[in-house]
C-alpha cells in the first residue's frame, strides 16, 4: 500500500480516523499516522461506518464503474448529508427507482434505514453546531428539522442533558456511577437519567474514574452505589458468566446510526452463546460488513451490557476485544460454564 500499486485495488481501502475519509491505495494524498488507519473490505463497509469518499482518488466513481447502484446509494447519502430535504418518493424519482427498491437497496448497501441515516446525520449536525456554540434555534433549523418541536421529538432526548447545557458543554449534567469488583477486575457503570452510558473495566478505582471524567470533562460525576444497584448487581452477574438477560435495561449510547444498530443486534446474542463478525453483518442486514461491525464492536460504550465479547471471529479464534483478549476468553469460559451445568 505505500508503494501505491494498483495490487489492491477492489481488495480493500484504507480510512483516517481523523478526516473520517476512506481512499484508494493507490491515493496519492499524504498518509495518515498508522495508528489512525482503519482497514475496509468494501465501500458498503466504509461509508457504514460514517467515511466518505475522497475527492482526490474517488473510490466511489471506481465502485459505480464496477456497481452503478452503489453510486447512486453514495449520491443518496450526499443528498441527506447536504440538507436535502426531499422526500424518499422524489429521491428515488431522481434515480429513476421505485421507492420501495431504493428503500430495500439503501438497507442493503448502508445497513439502516433512509430514514435512520437522515435522523442520525441531522442529530450529528446539531451535535457539532452545538458544541461551536452555535444557538440552539440556529442549530436546530442549520441541521435540517422543520421545526423546533420536530427536533424536541426526534433528537433533544438523545443529547442525555438540554440543548442549551449541551451548548455549553453540559455542565451540571449529572452522571451517577458505582463500582464493583469482579473476576476480570474492578468495573464501573455510569448513568445518566435516560439510562447506562459507559461501562468500564480497569484495575483500580482511580484509573476508572479518570477514564470516566476524560469522557464527561464538565459533567459533575457523583458515586451512587444505592441508586445503581441494580445495574451494579448486573454486571457482576455478567462478569462473573451467569446468564441473565439485560435487554430490558435502558441504555443511553452515543454512536453513529450504524454503530447503534450493530449494538442492538450483539444484545440479541443469547448468553452462553457465540457469533461472528460476519453472522452479525447478516442480523443487521449487510451481509460482507464484517469489518465494519468489528470496528462498531471496538466502539461500543458499554462491554458486557452490549456483550461485544461474544462475538468471534469465522475460524473460531477469539478476535479483538478492547478490555483485552484475555478478559474475553474469561468472559466467554465462564459463560460456557454456566451454560453446561
Amino acid at each position: 500500500m505505500l508503494a501505491r500499486t494498483d495490487a489492491g485495488l477492489g481488495t480493500f481501502y484504507y480510512a483516517a480516523r481523523t478526516t473520517r475519509i476512506f481512499c484508494l491505495p493507490t491515493c496519492v494524498a499524504r498518509r495518515p499516522n498508522r495508528s489512525n488507519v482503519l482497514f475496509f473490505d468494501t465501500i458498503d463497509e466504509a461509508t457504514s461506518a460514517g467515511y466518505r469518499p475522497c475527492k482526490r482518488c474517488r473510490p466511489d466513481r471506481a465502485a459505480e464503474e464496477a456497481d452503478p447502484a452503489i453510486g447512486a446509494i453514495l449520491a443518496v447519502c450526499r443528498w441527506i448529508d447536504d440538507r436535502d430535504d426531499a422526500t424518499i418518493g422524489e429521491l428515488a424519482s431522481r434515480l429513476g427507482w421505485s421507492e420501495r427498491h431504493l428503500r430495500r437497496l439503501f438497507k442493503e448497501r448502508v445497513g439502516v434505514t433512509i430514514t435512520a441515516y437522515r435522523r442520525a446525520q441531522r442529530e450529528k449536525r446539531v451535535r457539532e453546531a452545538l458544541r461551536q456554540g452555535a444557538p440552539v434555534t440556529n442549530a436546530v433549523f442549520a441541521a435540517g428539522y422543520g421545526s423546533m418541536r420536530a427536533f424536541y421529538d426526534d433528537a433533544a432526548p438523545n443529547l442525555g442533558v438540554a440543548p442549551a447545557a449541551f451548548r455549553r458543554g453540559s455542565p451540571g449534567h449529572i452522571i451517577h456511577y458505582t463500582i464493583v469488583a469482579t473476576l476480570i477486575g474492578e468495573v464501573l457503570v455510569a448513568a445518566t437519567a435516560q439510562g447506562v452510558c459507559a461501562v468500564c473495566v480497569a484495575d483500580s478505582h482511580e484509573a476508572l474514574r479518570d477514564e470516566l471524567a476524560a469522557n464527561y470533562p464538565l459533567a459533575v460525576i457523583v458515586r451512587d452505589d444505592e441508586a445503581l444497584s441494580l445495574q451494579r448487581s448486573i454486571v457482576s452477574a455478567l462478569a462473573a458468566g451467569q446468564l441473565i438477560p439485560t435487554t430490558d435495561l435502558p441504555l443511553d449510547l452515543q454512536g453513529t446510526a450504524f454503530q447503534r444498530t450493530v449494538w442492538a443486534a450483539l444484545r440479541t446474542i443469547p448468553a452462553g452463546r457465540t457469533a461472528t463478525y460476519a453472522e452479525v453483518a447478516e442480523m443487521i442486514g449487510q451481509p460482507g460488513a464484517h469489518r465494519a461491525v468489528a470496528n462498531a464492536c471496538g466502539k461500543n460504550p458499554a462491554p458486557l451490557i452490549v456483550p461485544c465479547h461474544r462475538v468471534v471471529r469465522s475460524d473460531g479464534t477469539l478476535g479483538g476485544y478492547r478490555l483485552g483478549t484475555s478478559r474475553k476468553a474469561a468472559l466467554l469460559e465462564a459463560e460456557a460454564t454456566a451454560e453446561e451445568r
